[in-house]
């Protein structure tokens, strides 16, 4: 009888039968196709950005951005579930979650800006905020986490997570057909690399996607519905993306860095 390793699953555990492995498992170029599955959300999401100015020029940016990430979120519960893979990229269930305790102190730290204290929008954009923060969470831990990450487990933990946070990274550039900055992009952008690092490693680490969403968007909407504002702000910003890189490489000790034993 082996012994399997925490938070790692074999290969060969992942298919239920023969013939059953999702359409990207196996593909001669794994990296291409992981840099192809990136590119392809950030023109879409640079494409209806550009859409909303041409055909809606009076549209709020922010319902455009709605827009975009709903598409997106749909799409990536799409292409998983069209595959039969939700248990493989991670978000199978609670059944298939390894050591979830350690992502206690990234919910603590996605929690933290709530001691600046609440402040809610008027309206109806504290809903628009909601659901835009939760389907990016589906969006962007089903994609990048879920499906991109398992296109480069051959890579290994470390290599996996890297590329995969430099990919989530550059996706973030699409924000500056939505008015953004590119000062701001370029910031976000290093950010997210730190992020989805961390990310990508809990991910590997816990096999817990959906706890990943939740965490990830409860801290995307407190950072915009508490007292954070200017430099204030920003402290906070970079402060929750380097949290929570440093917290995924603690979640590396002890792990083997094989490429055909993750899951």
């Amino acid at each position: 009888m082996s012994v399997q390793q925490p938070g790692f699953i074999r290969e060969s555990t992942l298919q239920s039968q023969p013939g059953t492995a999702p359409w990207w498992v196996g593909r001669r170029h794994p990296v291409w196709l992981a840099v192809g599955l990136a590119a392809v959300t950030m023109l879409l999401t640079a494409a209806i950005g550009v859409g909303g100015r041409v055909f809606a020029p009076t549209a709020d940016p922010i319902s455009v951005r709605l827009a975009a990430v709903l598409f997106l979120a749909v799409g990536a519960c799409v292409v998983v579930g069209g595959a039969g893979a939700w248990r493989r990229v991670g978000a199978g269930g609670p059944a298939g979650w390894r050591q979830p305790g350690l992502l206690i102190v990234p919910g603590i730290i996605a929690l933290a800006p709530i001691v600046t204290g609440i402040e809610l929008p008027g309206g109806s954009l504290l809903i628009v905020l909601v659901v835009g923060y939760v389907a990016t969470g589906v969006f962007e831990e089903l994609w990048h986490r879920g499906l991109i990450l398992d296109v480069l487990r051959g890579l290994g933990v470390r290599r996996s997570a890297i590329l995969g946070g430099a990919l989530f990274a550059g996706t973030h550039l699409a924000n500056v057909v939505f008015g953004q900055p590119i000062a701001v992009t370029l910031a976000q952008a290093v950010g997210a690399f730190c992020f989805g690092v961390g990310f990508s490693l809990m991910r590997w680490r816990t096999n817990a996607i959906w706890l990943l969403i939740a965490i990830h968007a409860t801290g995307d909407l407190l950072l915009h519905i508490t007292g954070l504002h200017g430099g204030l702000l920003w402290v906070f910003l970079v402060g929750h993306d380097i949290a929570m890189g440093l917290w995924g490489l603690w979640c590396l000790r002890g792990l083997r860095d094989e490429a055909r034993v993750l899951a």
